[in-house]
C-alpha cells in the first residue's frame, strides 16, 4: 500500500514529459518536407529505404494526406510514436485516436513484426480496418479482420496477414481453441507480438478479471434446480432471508432454513451429504433477490443477457459462473441445461502477458495510470489535445434520495430544451433510463432511448443526438466508438450539454460520458446529478453521511460533499484494484500450470517428446506394425493428447471446486479448517497437489487408450469418441470472482488505509 502510494506521487506510472518524442516531431516534418514534392509513385519507390523510426513515420504522414485525404495532427504524430515505444497515451475523444495509431502499426510492420490492433467490439475493428486499409496496402502490407461469425479457415487466413484487427475476446477465443487441436493444421493463430490495445483502460483493467472460457457444450435439462428456483420464490425478504446494506450478499435466516428442509425432506440442510441442495438453494436465492432485471440481465426471447455495466449494452456470450447462470434461467422460467465441462480458460491479463510488446490508447488512461503499471508494467502518457477543450463542466448537484433528484434533473431538462441545445442524459441501466424517458413523457418532452433492449438503433440514434432541440436517454456510451456531430445552430446554444444521472463507481466512466460532449474544440457542458442513495454509497457507514442523511431535498454544501464522492469513487477504485490483484494471485497458480502444459502439449501436437509414450505402449505398438509408421505415430499423438486434455479439464474442474471450498469456509467463519493458514496458501498448495497427481495419472491413461482403440491403416477412426470432446464447443466470458463477500470489506479497509494517509 504504502509503495503503491508513493510510486503515485513520485509519478512513476504517468510519463510527464513529451521532449522525446518532440524531438523525433521535428525530425519527421523536416523528411516530410522532402517528401510533399514527389509522386505518388516516387513516394511508393522510397518504402524499401525506410530505414529508421522518423523517416517510416514521414512517409505515412504524406501518404495518409495523399490516399485518405488526412494529414496527421502534430498530437497524432506524437501518441503514434508514444505508442510504438509501447506507452499508453491519454487521448481525449474525438482527437483521432485511429489514425494515430496507422504510423507505429506499419513502423512495426515493415521492422517485420506481426501486429495485432485490438478494439472493444467487432464492429470497430471492422471500421477502422476498413478505413486505413489503403493506407496499409500502400506500404504492402496485407490487412485481417476478425469476426465473430468468421470460420476457422477464414480466421486461419486472417491471422497470417501483417496486421490484424480484432477483439482481445475474439483473440483469446482462438488461443483456447488452439489448445485443444489434435492436428497442427487446425492451429489459426499465429505469433503473438506486438499489440496496440485501443480502450486500453477498459480491456486492460475493466475486463482483467474476466476469464474467456471454452467449454464442450452439454444440454442436459436440470430439473432439480427449477424445482429449487419455485420453493425459493416463495420465500419472504427480512422473514426467510436478509439481505446486507451493501446488496451483495444474502442469506437464509433459521425461519428460512426449517422452510426449505421440510420442503424438501431433509434434516439438516447444512449436513455434508446435503452439500448439493445447499449449492442450489445459495444459488437460487441469489439470482431471485440480487440480480435485478434490466439492471443485470434481460431476457431476450428464450434466453438470458447479461448487461456489461460499463457500456450498457448486452454483453454477447457472456455468462455468469458456477451455476449462477442456470439458477437465472430457472427464475425467469426458462428451460435450465447444466453447463459445459470447462475445456480451457484464459484472462485477459494473462493472455496479454503472451505478447513481447504491449501499448494502447484511450480517452481515460491517465486515471487508470496507476493500475496499468501495477498489473501491466505498461506507463502512460498524457497528450494534449489538438485544440483546447471548451467543455464547461458544472458542479455536481447532490439531493437526499432518488425523488428530489427525479425532480431536479426533469426541470433542468425542461428548461435547457426549451433554448434547444441538445441534451444526451447518460443512465446507469435499462431500468433507469425506462423510468426517465417515462418521466419526460409525463412532463411533455419527447425524447429518443438508447439501451440494450434497441442497440441495434445506436448509429440511427446517435446520428440525431446533437441536432437542434434533441434530448436522447442512454445507458452508458462506453467504448462504443460514438461521435455525436453537432447539429445547424447547435454550437451557437453551447453544443451538446451532458447530464449524467448518478455518479459511476470509476471516474473514468463518468469522464468517458462527458467525454462526448464539446469534441475537437467544439463547445459543450456536463453536470452530474448525485442522490445519496445511488448505488455508489452502498459500501459506506451511517456515520459517515448520517448527518446530512437527516435533511431534505438538494444539499448545498457542495464543495464538502463533492469532496466525499470523490472520496467514495477513490475507495471503491482502490478496493477494486485489490480484488484485481487478489484474484490474480489466484489466476497466477493456474497460469503458470497452464503454461507448463501447453508447452508439453505443443511439443506432442509437432511430434516432440512422443518416442518416450512409444515405449510404454510397446506390445500394441508392435502389433500394428504392418500400419505405416506415420499413421501409428499420428495415432498416438492423438491419443496423448486426449489424454492431457482430459487431464487439465480434471485439473480446472478441481481448481473450481478448491475455490468454492475456500470461499464456502471463508463464508461460514470456519477460517480455523486451514489449520491456521491463508487461504491463499491453502490454495497453491492444494492446487500444486491436484496437478501432481493427475500428471503421474498420465502414462497408464495413454496406455489403457492405446491399448483399446481401433487403428488402422487409415489411422483412428475420426468417429471415435476421442473425438468426442471438442466436436461442439462453446466460447464466452465469465465474471470470476469466487470472492465476492470480500468486496465490502476490501472498500472498508481501503478505505481507512486512506484517511490515515490523508487521502
Amino acid at each position: 500500500m504504502i509503495k503503491r502510494i508513493m510510486a503515485r506521487l513520485q509519478k512513476s506510472s504517468v510519463e510527464t514529459t513529451l521532449k522525446p518524442f518532440h524531438k523525433t516531431l521535428i525530425e519527421i516534418h523536416a523528411l516530410g518536407e522532402s517528401l510533399k514534392s514527389l509522386s505518388i509513385q516516387d513516394l511508393k519507390a522510397r518504402i524499401p529505404e525506410l530505414d529508421t523510426q522518423a523517416k517510416v513515420f514521414a512517409a505515412v504522414i504524406e501518404a495518409s494526406h495523399r490516399l485518405l485525404g488526412m494529414r496527421p495532427f502534430d498530437s497524432q504524430i506524437l501518441a503514434g510514436l508514444a505508442l510504438f515505444e509501447g506507452f499508453v497515451i491519454d487521448m481525449k475523444t474525438g482527437e483521432g485516436k485511429t489514425l494515430a495509431a496507422a504510423a507505429p502499426n506499419i513502423a512495426n510492420a515493415l521492422a517485420g513484426r506481426k501486429v495485432y490492433l485490438l478494439t472493444f467490439n467487432d464492429y470497430l475493428a471492422k471500421r477502422d480496418s476498413d478505413l486505413l486499409l489503403p493506407l496499409y496496402e500502400f506500404f504492402g502490407l496485407t490487412v485481417g479482420v476478425i469476426q465473430a461469425d468468421m470460420s476457422s479457415d477464414e480466421r486461419r487466413l486472417a491471422y497470417q496477414s501483417d496486421i490484424i484487427y480484432a477483439t482481445a475476446r475474439e483473440v483469446g477465443f482462438d488461443f483456447l481453441r488452439d489448445q485443444l487441436c489434435l492436428y497442427s493444421h487446425q492451429i489459426v493463430l499465429t505469433k503473438l507480438d506486438v499489440a496496440i490495445v485501443d480502450e486500453a483502460d477498459s480491456i486492460l483493467v475493466d475486463e482483467a478479471r474476466i476469464p474467456l472460457v471454452i467449454s464442450g457444450n452439454v444440454n442436459q435439462p436440470n430439473e432439480h434446480l427449477t424445482n429449487v428456483s419455485k420453493a425459493v420464490r416463495d420465500l419472504v425478504e427480512t422473514v426467510d432471508y436478509n439481505i446486507d446494506k451493501h446488496h451483495s450478499n444474502v442469506h437464509l435466516t433459521d425461519v428460512g432454513t426449517h422452510k426449505i428442509e421440510k420442503q424438501f425432506d431433509c434434516e439438516n440442510l447444512y449436513d455434508v451429504e446435503h452439500l448439493p441442495l445447499l449449492t442450489s438453494v445459495n444459488l437460487a436465492l441469489h439470482a431471485q433477490a440480487l440480480l435485478i432485471p434490466d439492471v443485470d440481465y434481460i431476457v431476450k426471447g428464450k434466453n438470458i443477457k447479461l448487461i456489461d455495466e460499463f457500456t450498457g449494452r448486452i454483453a454477447e456470450n457472456r455468462r455468469w459462473p458456477d451455476g449462477m447462470q442456470s439458477a437465472l434461467e430457472a427464475k425467469e422460467s426458462l428451460a435450465v441445461k447444466k453447463e459445459g465441462q470447462t475445456l480451457g480458460s484464459i484472462t485477459l491479463q494473462h493472455l496479454m502477458s503472451l505478447f513481447n510488446k504491449v501499448s494502447g490508447m484511450s480517452g481515460t488512461a491517465e486515471l487508470a495510470a496507476e493500475e496499468l503499471y501495477e498489473l501491466y508494467h505498461l506507463t502512460s502518457c498524457v497528450i494534449p489535445p489538438c485544440k483546447p477543450c471548451m467543455r464547461i463542466d458544472k458542479p455536481d448537484r447532490v439531493f437526499i434520495d432518488n425523488h428530489s433528484k427525479d425532480a431536479a434533473i426533469c426541470q433542468e431538462i425542461d428548461a435547457i430544451h426549451k433554448t434547444g441545445q441538445p441534451i444526451l442524459i447518460g443512465t446507469p441501466n435499462i431500468s433507469e433510463s425506462e423510468r426517465l424517458h417515462a418521466l419526460l413523457l409525463e412532463n411533455g418532452i419527447t425524447g429518443q432511448l438508447l439501451n440494450a433492449k434497441n442497440d441495434q438503433d445506436e448509429a440511427h440514434i446517435i446520428a440525431g443526438a446533437g441536432a437542434l432541440g434533441a434530448v436522447t436517454i442512454c445507458t452508458n456510451l462506453a467504448g462504443r466508438g460514438t461521435d455525436i456531430s453537432l447539429g445547424a445552430g447547435a454550437k451557437d446554444l453551447g453544443g451538446l450539454h451532458i447530464i449524467g444521472t448518478s455518479r459511476f463507481e470509476s471516474r473514468r466512466i463518468d469522464d468517458q460520458l462527458r467525454g462526448r460532449s464539446a469534441r475537437q474544440g467544439n463547445p459543450g457542458s456536463s453536470q452530474y446529478f448525485v442522490s445519496l442513495t445511488d448505488k455508489l454509497f452502498n459500501h459506506f457507514t451511517e456515520e459517515e453521511f448520517g448527518s446530512i442523511k437527516a435533511l431534505q431535498g438538494e444539499l448545498n454544501a457542495k464543495a464538502a460533499l463533492n469532496k466525499k464522492i470523490a472520496h467514495a469513487q477513490r475507495v471503491i477504485e482502490g478496493a477494486n484494484l485489490e480484488r484485481r490483484k487478489t484474484l490474480h494471485r489466484y489466476s497466477e497458480v493456474v497460469e503458470h500450470q497452464r503454461r507448463g502444459f501447453q508447452k508439453l502439449r505443443e511439443d506432442i501436437l509437432h511430434q516432440n517428446g512422443v518416442e518416450a509414450f512409444i515405449e510404454d505402449v510397446d506390445e500394441r505398438w508392435q502389433g500394428l506394425s504392418h500400419i505405416n509408421n506415420d499413421k501409428r505415430t499420428e495415432a498416438l499423438v492423438i491419443v496423448v493428447l486426449y489424454n492431457l486434455d482430459k487431464v487439465w479439464i480434471e485439473y480446472l474442474s478441481e481448481i473450481d471446486y478448491i475455490k468454492e471450498s475456500i470461499h464456502l469456509n471463508g463464508a461460514m467463519g470456519t477460517s480455523s479448517l486451514f489449520g491456521g493458514s491463508e487461504p491463499y496458501h491453502v490454495f497453491i498448495r492444494q492446487a500444486h497437489e491436484v496437478f501432481e497427481q493427475l500428471i503421474g495419472k498420465l502414462k497408464d491413461a495413454v496406455v489403457d487408450t492405446f491399448n483399446g482403440v481401433v487403428i488402422d491403416e487409415n489411422g483412428i477412426d475420426p468417429d471415435s469418441e476421442l473425438f468426442d470432446m471438442t466436436k461442439s464447443t462453446s466460447s464466452y466470458v465469465v465474471v470470476d470472482n469466487p470472492f465476492n463477500g470480500m468486496d465490502s470489506q476490501v472498500a472498508k479497509k481501503f478505505g481507512q488505509k486512506m484517511k490515515k494517509l490523508g487521502f
